[in-house]
């Protein structure tokens, strides 16, 4: 009976939870590809290092990170629709450019490519805020997920296709295809969408105090140090890994587009599972160190593959991880503020997750470029990173069941900060 419950209380989540979720499925569709194939443009057409690849990467962070404070702020303010729907619009004529200019040179492909990670931070956080907006708290973990399971559905599409794309018609072709379905998502939210939260307008005080106040709240902040390690952890999954894969180890673009459409694939198959797991145990930062620790170790497997199963292997290990900690942490954060503030919070969690891959690309690239040595030193350290961001969450559980045993305590007065947290584990 339990089980039957929980999937009809995943049929029971809100209508614009699934059509976001289409949206984003049509959007995985076009630009996954685009993402995980950037590092191989800079890397088989001109033939840069692996350091100066990591280092353009990471150098379009400081855009995106502006872009999501802007955007989770702005939708606050003005309402999250208009930011939900029309930066896809804009994205398409970039996209369009990308395929027309991939080949005239790395500044052009860098600076379009930048506008494309800005009209990207302007919509996350309120095409998020909109999930927590209409989400009850003990099913936020599954509304995030079944939203997962939509991109994912995309993911596990988008690199099998741009394998083809680029085997068949050249890299440049990725672009346009993805613009085609940046213009298919925008029309479905643009006719289907409705408002989840209108805007306050110019109440709440300062836009810069707002945009700093998430960082203020000293629980979440604590909480986004640990976001943003796991980041630079969860950021190996793009241009390192697919170098070590695509270079390192030359795997074909077939089996590497494979590799890759096993994660979506995998999400699509076991993400509900375990995001009504999360939600009925409400356990959440536990989840999140085991989820981290998971994502390490399937890292290890990766430096002891040598054929394409034990690939699959390591893929399928790390997507277990993944599909552990990525809706829980939006799920956490969706608890932090009521919808007045929502969209600046998860614009918080988006640039501190976002800021990490400053690091991520540069430093993941620099160990991989070390010599023949160069995968052992990557991977076992991103192990080991793994480790000591699982125990950061373990030791905040501990804070937070602390905390809330001394609320219990009658008579005892806590710190304004203390006394307003969700009860998240």
């Amino acid at each position: 009976m339990a089980r039957s419950q929980s999937w009809a209380a995943v049929l029971g989540l809100d209508r614009r939870v699934y059509l976001l979720g289409s949206a984003g499925m049509v959007r995985s569709i076009g630009r996954s590809a685009t993402f995980v194939f950037l590092p191989l443009v800079f890397a088989n057409v001109y033939h840069l290092s692996y350091l100066l690849i990591g280092g353009l990467i990471a150098a379009i962070v400081p855009v995106g990170t502006f872009s999501f404070l802007l955007g989770g702020q702005l939708s606050d303010r003005y309402g999250r629709r208009p930011f939900a729907i029309y930066p896809s619009f804009v994205s398409v004529g970039v996209l369009v450019l990308l395929w027309l200019n991939l080949d005239r040179g790395v500044p052009i492909v860098m600076v379009l490519w930048a506008m494309n990670s800005f009209l990207g931070g302007l919509t996350r956080p309120a095409q998020s805020a909109m999930i927590g907006d209409i989400t009850t708290p003990d099913l936020a973990v599954t509304a995030f997920g079944v939203q997962r399971v939509f991109t994912n559905t995309g993911f596990a599409i988008s690199p099998a296709i741009g394998g083809l794309l680029a085997t068949y018609a050249g890299l440049p072709s990725l672009f346009l295809f993805a613009a085609l379905t940046s213009l298919v998502e925008g029309g479905l939210l643009l006719v289907m969408l409705r408002e989840t939260f209108a805007g306050r307008g110019s109440a709440g005080g300062h836009a810069l105090a707002r945009v700093v106040a998430p960082f203020l709240d000293r629980p979440f902040a604590w909480l986004l140090v640990g976001f943003a390690g796991l980041a630079v952890l969860m950021n190996q999954f793009g241009t390192p890994l697919a170098l070590f894969l695509g270079s390192v180890r030359s795997v074909p673009y077939s089996e590497f587009g494979l590799i890759y459409s096993l994660n979506g694939a995998l999400v699509v198959l076991l993400q509900l599972p375990f995001a009504r797991l999360i939600d009925v145990r409400r356990d959440h930062l536990a989840f999140m160190a085991g989820g981290t620790l998971t994502y390490g170790t399937s890292f290890l497997l990766f430096d002891l593959a040598h054929v394409f199963p034990a690939y699959l292997l390591a893929m399928g290990v790390l997507t277990v991880g993944e599909d552990i900690v990525s809706p829980t942490q939006q799920s956490l954060v969706a608890g932090f503020s009521g919808p007045e503030r929502r969209g600046s919070y998860f614009g918080a969690y988006n640039a501190a997750t976002n800021a990490s891959r400053l690091i991520a690309p540069v430093l993941g690239t620099l160990l991989l470029g070390l010599g023949t040595s160069g995968p052992e030193f990557l991977w076992v350290g991103m192990f080991s990173l793994s480790v000591a961001v699982a125990l950061g969450f373990l030791r905040l559980r501990r804070t937070e069941r602390r905390r809330r045993e001394q609320k219990a305590v009658p008579g005892r007065a806590l710190p304004a900060a203390e006394t307003r947290r969700p009860e998240r584990g």
